[in-house]
């Protein structure tokens, strides 16, 4: 088994950016998922292992809970109206090109096994 990388959510945000507590370990996630996830000190600062940074969907979350159905599949009947129906919309291109990102990796993983 080879990993493909790892995905950040978002985290709250002040101002337009992280938190600085979060910010410290946004900094650390590269470093750490080379050494522990694969085994290479050596690529300390390498963010290439980055899939995604997902945003914080704080609204669509419990509304998708109720409805028992995705974030990203939400409609008006669900209670997404107005703008959040739009947000829905944003949710939905972020996940797809996640999971493209996702397959176009494992597509490369498969055809150059390292």
């Amino acid at each position: 088994m080879q990993p493909l990388g790892y995905v950040i959510m978002q985290p709250e945000m002040r101002l337009d950016r992280p938190v600085k507590a979060y910010a410290r370990w946004l900094q650390r996630i590269p470093r750490v998922f080379a050494s522990a996830v694969l085994g290479d000190a050596a690529e300390a600062d390498d963010r290439s292992h980055e899939i995604a940074t997902l945003r914080n969907f704080r609204s669509l979350m419990p509304l998708a809970h109720d409805a028992r159905k995705p974030m990203f599949d939400l409609r008006a009947a669900d209670g997404a109206l107005g703008s959040t129906q739009q947000y829905v919309q944003t949710c939905y291109r972020e996940f797809r090109s996640l999971a493209e990102e996702i397959i176009e990796r494992m597509d490369l993983t498969i055809s150059d096994p390292a």
